[in-house]
């Protein structure tokens, strides 16, 4: 859906850019820190890039092809028509797992769908090894099934990891992933989700961008925290806390 109300002077912030989106005008790919205007001719590269941009109320949106660009494999858009509003989310928090004891018991079988709660799921890095408990882990295999280029493919994981380089992706994710538990010859549905991975130093340099182009001081470490935080899970979903704050630990401290 494309954002109804703006003007062909507003200019937006480019925080967060993935696979290629070329500006026409420039003949130019957009790139992370960059500017670009509400009606800007864009060839993208694939249908599954996607951009993430601050306007200059600090509002962020999507540029992406629109659903229908699917349909007619519409790759030449205006941005204005590729433009949608990212949900805020009310409660960051509860959106980042890893803090609760769940974490710290393991996640067992009735509980999985809980953790992953059939939405995004977001690892940062290639390789993300799910907290199950030792009794979990000895008498289960995760059976990840999923749809790509037309064709079903299935990753076993017996460790309960995931990792990305096992896996066939589009760009940096999988759209639609069944989440599998594997005993013996029978394997039980748990759950679905869209499984993304971000590496961490584009995470850094998105961070770098957002605070950028909000003019957010680093010393002001709290306030820049939480702006972090509230980010990652409005553009990422549902996100590996522990090593979420490692990363913002580690761009605070570094910068």
């Amino acid at each position: 859906m494309a954002v109804a109300v703006a003007q062909d002077n507003v200019t937006y912030d480019i925080i967060s850019a993935t696979g290629t989106i070329v500006d026409k005008n420039s003949g130019k790919a957009l790139q992370i820190g960059d500017q670009i205007s509400f009606q800007t001719e864009l060839e993208f590269g694939s249908l599954h890039d996607r951009a993430v941009l601050l306007d200059p109320a600090k509002a962020k949106f999507f540029l992406e092809l629109p659903k229908s660009a699917f349909v007619n494999s519409q790759m030449t858009i205006a941005s204005n028509l590729a433009l949608t509003p990212v949900r805020v989310r009310s409660a960051p928090i509860t959106s980042i797992r890893g803090a609760s004891g769940l974490f710290a018991e393991g996640v067992s079988p009735k509980s999985l769908k809980e953790y992953f709660a059939l939405e995004t799921y977001t690892v940062i890095g290639e390789r993300f090894t799910l907290p199950v408990s030792l009794r979990d882990a000895e008498r289960f295999d995760l059976l990840l099934r999923y749809e790509i280029d037309n064709s079903v493919e299935e990753y076993v994981a017996t460790d309960f990891t995931i990792d990305k380089n096992k896996l066939k992706t589009q760009g940096a994710g999988i759209s639609e992933c069944f989440v599998m538990l594997k005993e013996g010859g029978q394997a039980t549905p748990i759950t679905q989700v869209m499984l993304i991975f971000v590496e961490k130093e584009q995470l850094l340099r998105e961070f770098d961008s957002l605070l950028n182009a909000m003019n957010q001081q680093r010393n002001e470490k709290d306030a820049a925290r939480e702006i972090l935080r509230q980010y990652s899970v409005d553009v990422y979903g549902i996100i590996d806390r522990n090593k979420l704050e490692e990363t913002i630990n580690d761009f605070l401290t570094l910068r």
